[in-house]
């Protein structure tokens, strides 16, 4: 049975005797280790548990790595069929017998765990579509090779937004497109998708019942924000009104570990999740929040690096989508606390609480290792 596994390149065990990718798993590290930080701090203000369970999945996460960076890309592209049908599989669980809160249905308990589906979806998506790729590397230029990809995702993407989750359905299509970019695909044909998706985009918009009102409210007040001037403080702006607070607050130096007043009043809505940068920002100032972006840029300089360094289109695409939702999660993020763009419900990688997420993101840096 040994000998089988060893064949198929599955057993955990490095046959290549390569090395680690230090850069990238330290600054990876580094990252998890300032969310576990800034998430015990808002414990410490609050009756929660949060920094417990983060560390906990930040074990897990270990556990996580391993497996992804010993399991080998040849193997997933053998199966990446089953793949495949797994990620469907999981998305119409989600939406049949998933837990909803509100209008949506994203999480699917397991026991006192809730498990959210599109997470591992978008690991899932970058290593079929990388395996559609490497086994059409002789057509990558053919027109017909691209719709494939495209269609090839399409009814991830839709599965996705019905659940709704408008972010993370962003990300996976941002993350479609950079995989076609890695791949090869002729940049001549882009342009036609980039107004069809426009298109969509503005029928989604005019279209009632197609976009929930809550995310037709978010982005509405961004524009009348962003164009006019208009903010509601009170209203679907609140939440970015207290995070860009707390920020301010923070000034040049930070008010210090622990000490965020904002914070401590517990008036930004799921500060440990999407807007945990908002308590880098009032604790680490200017200088904090500064430095945790220049971390980001060190971890997306070696990811760059990996996609690059990648001998085998499996391993291009593989990187090259990787680098994609993850980069977009960051900066789309980042945008949102900072009042550049509408609340979309996306995480910050490493540092937002939530076990699923940080699983998606230590199993993404376990794939990106074995990308060379």
């Amino acid at each position: 049975m040994a000998t089988a596994a060893r064949n198929q390149g599955i057993l955990l065990e490095k046959t290549d005797h390569r090395g680690h990718d230090w850069g990238l798993i330290l600054s990876a590290v580094a990252l998890m280790i300032v969310g576990i930080f800034s998430i015990f701090s808002i414990d410490s203000d609050r009756n929660s548990n949060f920094a417990t369970r983060q560390l906990i999945f930040s074990a897990i996460g270990v556990v996580v790595f391993y497996i992804c960076n010993k399991v080998k890309l040849e193997f997933l592209k053998s199966a990446a069929p089953f793949l495949y049908v797994v990620n469907l599989g999981i998305l119409v669980a989600t939406i049949l017998v998933g837990k909803s809160r509100g209008i949506t249905s994203r999480w699917i308990e397991i026991g006192p765990m809730q498990f959210q589906p599109s997470e591992v979806t978008k690991l899932i998506l970058a290593i079929t579509l990388a395996a559609y790729f490497a086994k059409r590397e002789d057509k990558i230029n053919e027109i017909g090779t691209y719709l494939g990809a495209l269609l090839h995702a399409a009814p991830i993407l839709c599965l996705v937004l019905l659940q709704p989750h408008l972010g993370a359905t962003l990300a996976l299509l941002f993350l479609t497109l950079i995989a076609c970019t890695s791949a090869g695909v002729p940049g001549k044909f882009f342009p036609a998708t980039l107004i069809a998706i426009t298109a969509l985009g503005g029928a989604a918009w005019f279209t009632p019942g197609l976009m929930p009102d809550y995310m037709r409210a978010r982005v509405d007040q961004k524009v009348q924000e962003l164009v006019f001037g208009e903010r509601d403080p009170r209203g679907a702006g609140y939440q970015q009104h207290q995070a860009m607070l707390a920020i301010g607050s923070g000034g040049t130096t930070g008010t210090g570990f622990f000490r965020g007043e904002q914070k401590a009043s517990g008036v930004i809505p799921e500060q440990q999740t999407d807007f945990i940068f908002s308590v880098i920002g009032e604790e680490g100032g200017f200088f904090g929040s500064v430095l945790v972006i220049v971390l980001f840029g060190i971890f997306f300089f070696f990811v760059w690096r990996r996609m690059f360094l990648a001998q085998t289109m499996m391993g291009r695409v593989v990187a090259g989508g990787l680098f994609a939702v993850l980069a977009f999660h960051t900066i789309v993020n980042l945008a949102m606390v900072l009042s550049f763009g509408p609340v979309v419900g996306l995480w910050l990688p490493f540092m937002s609480h939530g076990g699923t997420a940080l699983w998606m993101c230590m199993g993404a840096v376990g794939f990106l290792d074995q990308c060379e």
